[in-house]
C-alpha cells in the first residue's frame, strides 16, 4: 500500500542513531588492534641502572625467576607485553624472558 507522499507504509524507517551506535561499540576494538600492534614492534636499548653495565633476562616476571641471559647497555630489546609490577616480556637477540623496567629506561 501506497500512501500520498509516495512512502510504503510498511517501510521501516532507518534510524542514523544505528549507524552511531555501531561506531561507538567499533572504536574501542580499533584503538585497542592498533595500539597492540605498535606496542609489540617497540624496540629499546638496555640501560641498567648505575652502576651495573647489564641487566639480567629472566623467565619469569620477577627476581624469584631464573637468569637465562644477562645482556650488556646498548643491546636492542623489542617489547612484546608488560606483565605488571615494572616487569616487561622482551625478545634479545634469539631469547624471549622478562627484564625490570629499570633496564629498559622506562
Amino acid at each position: 500500500m501506497v500512501t500520498d507522499s509516495g512512502t510504503h507504509l510498511f517501510q521501516r524507517p532507518t534510524h542514523p542513531n544505528r549507524l552511531r551506535w555501531s561506531r561507538i561499540l567499533l572504536m574501542p576494538v580499533a584503538f585497542f588492534v592498533l595500539t597492540s600492534r605498535v606496542e609489540a614492534q617497540q624496540v629499546r636499548l638496555i640501560q641498567a641502572p648505575a652502576p651495573y653495565n647489564g641487566c639480567n633476562l629472566r623467565s619469569g616476571g620477577g627476581t624469584q625467576y631464573s637468569v637465562s641471559g644477562v645482556f650488556r647497555n646498548g643491546t636492542s630489546a623489542t617489547l612484546l607485553g608488560e606483565f605488571g609490577g615494572g616487569w616487561y616480556r622482551v625478545q634479545v637477540q634469539q631469547q624471549v624472558g622478562w627484564l625490570a623496567r629499570q633496564c629498559l629506561g622506562l
